[in-house]
């Protein structure tokens, strides 16, 4: 009778162990998958091409701008690309949009082809007052920290300049005198907002040609300061200031076989060498860097068609960027709003793109996916080597504790035979 009740609670005791292991591989598994996923989060898909992110300042909504009609118009959704809405005017061309410090207006240049002004828009209402009044090619508006001024370039007569005018369309300021010219066979297309520092004292720009970062005065164009370091290879452009001061930008490398971008951080008129934000990365600028350095915003075609995505600015975020068109987690709102209309399951990703490199929309030089450094060339994240080997020894403690039964099992059955 104690023998059978011995027995009874060995084998009860096997069962909970074996409950045990089991759980654990599953939680071990689990935990694996969660690692693996891509940081990188899709907050767009559509057949049209979705470019030019922005920022709010408080970093809850992003605006962009994409030509699902005929024009390209502007939208604006939540963080998480949740809650998309056209807020451009029906048969309005609106692009590069800028937030409003307060975030209840957005700045964007509107018209043709051959003429363009800077406009607001109010994002609640669509009301719209038009800024500028040039004649020119006026692109790229950007918001000073009091909301009073904006900055943008103009290009008339084949010579780009940088100018700043009032909100409200008075005094008007050009701050360069022919910043690019045709004549002299340099590029006249502005491709990146002019930023205030946030004190509202500087502008930040690049120069075309070499493409080097520099910043000016912003009240009248003076005392003009080199930002991105002398004798480095690759340009350097786009540059965007963050609260805290420090202003960042982006070098591109193009080598034959290779190019990546890099991205660093420096405060202004600070003797400390500039810091990596990013490097080896394997998409394009322009980027949107929230305000408070935690996430970054860019378009790219790795999905098939120009979409938006954004990726934390950490550890797991910079390794996955130096994977060129790796695989990309659908944001939870977008992955609601597609599998309610599609049925796509919990697991989706989106993956490489197949076919040629795509050229950026409105910037034809800019190619928008590029070849990986032989370095980084992998194509999805390793598996982490601490949770294989936890599983490993758990599968090896219960074969262990299964063939030391097997073992009893069959010495007792030769003893009673």
């Amino acid at each position: 009778m104690q023998r059978s009740q011995a027995t009874r609670s060995a084998l009860t005791g096997m069962r909970l162990f074996r409950v045990a292991v089991l759980t654990a591989c599953l939680l071990l598994a689990s935990a694996q998958i969660a690692l693996s996923a891509s940081p990188i989060q899709q907050l767009t898909t559509s057949a049209a091409a979705d470019v030019r992110p922005a920022w709010s300042l408080d970093g809850t909504r992003v605006a962009f701008q994409s030509n699902r009609g005929k024009l390209y118009q502007v939208y604006v959704m939540d963080a998480d690309g949740a809650n998309q809405r056209l807020v451009s005017a029906e048969g309005s061309d609106d692009r590069h949009p800028s937030w409003s410090p307060s975030g209840t207006h957005l700045a964007v240049d509107s018209g043709s082809e051959v003429a363009r002004e800077i406009w607001t828009i109010d994002v609640a209402s669509g009301a719209r007052t038009q800024v500028t009044r040039l004649g020119s090619i006026a692109t790229f508006p950007s918001w000073s920290p009091d909301g009073t001024r904006l900055s943008f370039y103009a290009y008339k007569s084949g010579v780009l300049d940088l100018w700043s005018i009032g909100v409200d369309g008075n005094d008007p300021r050009q701050l360069t005198r022919g910043l690019a010219s045709e004549q002299q066979q340099q590029c006249t297309f502005a491709c990146h907002v002019a930023p205030f520092s946030p004190d509202g004292s500087r502008l930040a720009y690049s120069t075309t040609g070499r493409s080097e970062v520099w910043t000016m005065r912003a009240s009248d164009g003076g005392d003009i300061q080199r930002v991105s370091p002398e004798a480095v290879s690759g340009g350097s452009h786009f540059p965007i200031y963050l609260a805290d001061g420090r202003l960042l930008y982006v070098t591109e490398h193009i080598t034959p076989g290779q190019a990546w971008t890099d991205i660093w951080a420096v405060q202004p008129g600070s003797p400390n060498a500039r810091q990596a934000v990013m490097q080896d990365v394997q998409a394009q600028g322009p980027f949107a860097i929230s305000a408070d350095g935690q996430w970054l915003l860019f378009f790219s075609p790795r999905g098939g068609n120009f979409d938006i995505y954004r990726v934390p600015l950490n550890d797991e975020g910079r390794e996955a960027m130096k994977i060129r068109s790796g695989a990309t987690e659908l944001s939870p709102a977008l992955h609601a709003q597609l599998a309610g209309q599609t049925g796509v399951g919990s697991n989706t990703q989106i993956g490489a793109q197949s076919g040629p490199p795509a050229a950026v929309p409105g910037n034809p030089q800019v190619v928008a996916t590029v070849a990986a450094p032989a370095e980084t060339g992998q194509s999805s994240p390793a598996p982490t080597p601490y949770l294989l080997l936890a599983a490993g020894a758990l599968v090896v403690v219960w074969l262990g504790v299964e063939g030391l039964r097997w073992s009893r099992r069959r010495a007792r059955r030769r003893a009673s035979g």
